[in-house]
């Protein structure tokens, strides 16, 4: 059988095992590498083969990254170190511009904390801030859900697009470079849309489920930790694998700095400092007992998406070894179609058919990582692509949907036409930004 039809019915083999049998990603992930392995003529013992070899280059990749950016998210939550950094965020910008720090809020509080997470914990600081400032709450929910898929999306540690980094072969750092590049755009698009559209509706527009309570937190900044020690965990493993990925590109391997460097940027090393930083600092309002309870916690946390993502290698393998992935890039190469296009479209037909942003940027990486080798560009494309297109749409089988609607108090409708629709312009910002880029690479 040929390569090409057997890549088309192993796509049709994922589609229906996400979509109708609605089994797990990562049964669907590896019996898709293994039906696309046995039909376009690998053999049995080779087939195998690459699925365990890519599986296990995966976990070896990111699994440590993952279980520590985990960690560092859960200490963040538990301190109420990401309530800080929100209140700070409308200090800077001032109250008048209290959607705008909503936004910036979300775009750093979701580098560590998964996004649903930061929504939930946020959200009674929003309804406070909306009550005081006399902003309405829809257009501050929105911006900070704008900051909060943005990075979601694009800046390791993030498992979704650390996972596409791994898969792609994407230095960490320069994945958060150009990943939070992305993310601005992307956010400021959402901001956009609730800011010069929302807010110029009137209160009849959101209604609201009956019966459900609307929590609102009181401001105490006393109870929380300082300004500056709620950024140093998450802002000190990124500078220290930023500053791996500049010494790597201006100094020679053995020279002293570029091996500390090295050793310190790590993704691995640096994800498990700002761990331990945040522990270091944040112990007393994280509580001594809570220190080991979220260490297991965030090993169970982060056990499915190590597993989702290392079935993405598994496929991705498989492409390589057989070929399949090749022939989809002469596809592309024929067919004259936009490069970026492909990545983007496949990553929001799956996130709008399956829900999960995670799983679509992963599948969307190792689906068109052939590609770009074929064509000689630069994967940093694919990445921004599939990030932009994970974002086409959050809607009723996207678990962050019933999280701002119940954490809002919204009926489902008033969460399609907020949420939903503001993702469309979040999508086209991203997009925009991996045009801007690609005109540089």
């Amino acid at each position: 059988m040929s390569t090409e039809l057997a890549f088309a019915i192993g796509i049709v083999v994922l589609l229906v095992l996400a979509l109708k049998v609605k089994t797990s990603a990562f049964m669907a992930l590896l019996a898709t590498a293994l039906t696309i392995g046995l039909l376009s003529g690998m053999g049995t013992g080779e087939t195998i083969s690459a699925i365990t070899d890519g599986f296990a280059k995966q976990v070896g990749s990111i699994g440590l990254v993952i279980i520590f950016g985990t960690m560092l998210g859960n200490y963040l939550e538990k301190s109420s170190a990401a309530h800080k950094m929100a209140l700070d965020a409308v200090k800077l910008v001032g109250t008048k511009n209290a959607s705008l720090a909503m936004a910036i809020s979300g775009y750093l509080v979701s580098i560590p904390v998964f996004s649903d997470v930061g929504f939930l914990i946020l959200s009674p600081l929003v309804k406070a801030i909306s009550k005081k400032n006399k902003v309405p709450y829809g257009v501050l929910a929105v911006s900070l859900a704008g900051g909060l898929l943005a990075t979601h999306v694009y800046v390791p540690p993030t498992p979704g697009p650390l996972a596409a980094a791994g898969l792609l072969g994407i230095d960490i750092g320069k994945a958060i470079m150009y990943g939070a590049f992305a993310a601005v755009f992307m956010t400021m698009f959402g901001w956009a849309f609730a800011h010069f559209y929302l807010s110029k509706k009137s209160p009849d527009f959101y209604t609201f489920v009956e019966g459900i309570q609307e929590k609102e937190m009181e401001i105490d900044e006393k109870s929380m930790p300082g300004s500056l020690v709620s950024l140093i965990p998450l802002l000190l493993p990124m500078v220290l694998i930023l500053l791996n990925t500049t010494t790597a590109a201006l100094l020679p391997e053995e020279n002293p700095i570029a091996k500390i460097a090295g050793f310190l940027g790590d993704s691995n090393i640096a994800l498990a400092i700002g761990a331990l930083t945040a522990i270091a600092l944040l112990w007393k309002k994280i509580g001594k007992d809570n220190i080991t309870k979220i260490m297991d916690i965030s090993l169970k946390d982060a056990g499915g998406i190590i597993f989702i993502t290392a079935a993405g290698g598994a496929l991705g393998q498989v492409l390589k070894v057989s070929g399949s992935g090749d022939a989809l890039a002469n596809f592309v190469i024929q067919s004259n179609l936009p490069f970026i296009l492909i990545p983007f479209a496949i990553s929001g037909i799956l996130k709008v058919v399956q829900g999960s942003g995670t799983v679509a940027v992963v599948t969307a990486a190792t689906l068109t990582a052939p590609i770009a080798s074929q064509l000689g560009l630069d994967p940093i494309l694919i990445f921004l692509a599939s990030g932009a297109g994970a974002r086409v749409c959050c809607h009723v089988n996207d678990s962050f949907f019933w999280v701002f609607t119940n954490c809002s108090g919204f009926d489902m409708k008033t969460g399609l036409k907020t949420l939903s629709f503001s993702n469309i312009f979040m999508s086209l910002g991203g997009l925009l930004a991996t045009f801007i880029v690609s005109l540089f690479l």
